[in-house]
């Protein structure tokens, strides 16, 4: 808006005396006007920004839109939406994540907008109906296939263990389990397990060759 005023001033100050002078200084404002009107509203100029976003997340090295979506009780779809991501499986270490207010208000901080540490969840006694809903929340659109994967590898049992050293609900090798983002927790960490199943399921372009079992 200073700009615009600035230039404002210099046509008045140079451009005067006539009429095709004074005709000129208006088309020109209104030129500018609609030019700065336009770039403020083109769309997705805020959309980054997150302004009048109440509840933001920003991301560190080993986040998914899964597991963000899993603390904020709310899905990787919402918020690859409602953050206008367009590849959910791309988000980078600093880039500010939007809450929905759905998700804000299931995780809600007790005071301000204090950011709680994130607490990895201890390997979980969970039934296989918890166990079920985690795959279908980090997987998404795949998760049929990676309970059919899952139920075959382990039963949906978190501490399923194999003498080759293949661990938990997806039965992950050590080895593989080494080059994921939950290598520092246990592989029988129920969530942990299935994070780490949808990460190597994605860096093998989105196929299920790491696993004996298919869907």
């Amino acid at each position: 808006m200073q700009t615009y005023q600035h230039i404002s001033m210099f046509l008045h100050r140079y451009v005067k005396g006539s009429l095709v002078g004074k005709f000129s200084i208006g088309v020109v404002l209104g030129l500018l006007l609609f030019v700065a009107t336009f770039v403020v509203n083109v769309p997705g100029a805020s959309a980054h920004a997150n302004y009048g976003c109440s509840n933001a997340y920003t991301v560190v090295s080993g986040d998914t839109l899964s597991r963000i979506g899993y603390r904020y009780g709310t899905g990787w779809s919402a918020l690859a939406s409602y953050n206008h991501i367009a590849n959910p499986n791309l988000i980078y270490v600093g880039q500010t994540i939007c809450i929905p207010a759905s998700g804000a208000d299931s995780y809600a901080p007790a005071q301000g907008p204090v950011v709680t540490p994130y607490v990895a969840p201890q390997p979980a006694p969970a039934g296989n109906g918890s166990v079920a809903a985690m795959i279908y929340q980090v997987f998404g659109p795949y998760g049929s296939a990676a309970i059919n994967v899952a139920s075959c590898e382990s039963g949906l049992n978190p501490g399923a263990y194999n003498q080759s050293g293949a661990s938990g609900v997806f039965q992950i090798m050590p080895g593989t389990w080494a080059g994921t983002s939950e290598a520092g927790a246990s592989p029988f960490n129920a969530y942990a397990n299935i994070v780490a199943a949808h990460q190597i399921f994605v860096r093998d372009g989105y196929s299920w060759g790491e696993w004996t079992c298919k869907p």
